[in-house]
């Protein structure tokens, strides 16, 4: 760890012209309350590295020692965010999804499930940038930076993502899948024309029609089966969600998760 934070800091100095005085401060503050935590030593390099060489020793020593302590005050700094009451909703409405779902999904699939994404698919990045640095994005697919930031969020943070609890924020998907696949879903939507073709040959179009739901056409049993009983019974009733969903599309959902080679993970 201490060769890490070396390295960090001798970095950052260079990228940002750091004087000595602010290298050694900045470094000794990491030193000493790192903990040997390679982690906790990340989250800080990254959260100062944008800032200008005059502010950097007191932004530094406003890190707290510990993740926890850390990933409140990175909580604390969203809920204030500089960038508006909209930003901020955003971050927590991202955050309730990324801490309940399944796998990590790709930012297509996280703009078809959280409400007021959908339509500034060129700003998915951007938000998920102001969502501290709970949230990373590795080839288009995002995922927590570290367990411990999920678990944080699921324990000490529950309170301010899932203000009307977890299984509201099971049913909003539930409710997001159900939408993204009856607007999705067709016949033979890779243009194969033969029902027969081996999966194994099948290449996506460009761009790919499931791109957006291929986490919803999986899991949205799943997330409707930990939604509240209210909720289910809402969604099971003669001409209610799901009803609906299986009237409609229920044969083009079996061809989706055929081409999204699912089929077992549904089934079984």
């Amino acid at each position: 760890v201490t060769t890490y934070i070396r390295f960090k800091v001798d970095d950052l100095s260079k990228r940002n012209n750091y004087d000595q005085n602010t290298q050694d401060a900045v470094q000794c503050h990491l030193m000493t309350n790192a903990c040997n935590t390679f982690l906790w030593v990340a989250l800080v390099c990254k959260s100062i590295q944008q800032t200008s060489k005059r502010n950097v020793i007191a932004k530094v020593k406003d890190c707290p020692p510990g993740l926890d302590p850390l990933y409140q005050r990175m909580m604390n700094q969203i809920l204030s965010s500089e960038e508006g009451q909209d930003d901020a909703e955003h971050c927590m409405r991202i955050l309730a999804v990324m801490a309940v779902i399944y796998r990590p999904i790709t930012l297509d699939e996280l703009g078809s499930l959280v409400d007021g994404l959908e339509d500034i698919p060129e700003e998915h990045e951007k938000i998920i940038g102001t969502c501290g640095s709970f949230l990373t994005i590795r080839d288009g697919t995002v995922h927590f930076v570290h367990q411990s930031a999920k678990d944080f969020l699921l324990g000490k943070a529950s309170a301010e993502i899932f203000p009307s609890g977890k299984a509201q924020v099971h049913f909003t998907i539930f409710q997001k899948s159900i939408q993204v696949l009856l607007k999705t879903l067709r016949r033979d939507m890779y243009h194969l024309e033969s029902p027969g073709f081996p999966i194994d040959q099948v290449n996506p179009p460009r761009p790919d029609p499931l791109a957006a739901s291929r986490y919803a056409c999986v899991y949205w049993v799943d997330h409707l089966w930990n939604a509240n009983y209210v909720s289910q019974e809402t969604a099971l009733v003669d001409e209610g969600a799901v009803h609906k969903f299986l009237r409609e599309k229920y044969l083009y959902w079996l061809e989706a998760l055929s081409l999204c080679s699912s089929m077992s993970q549904v089934l079984y």
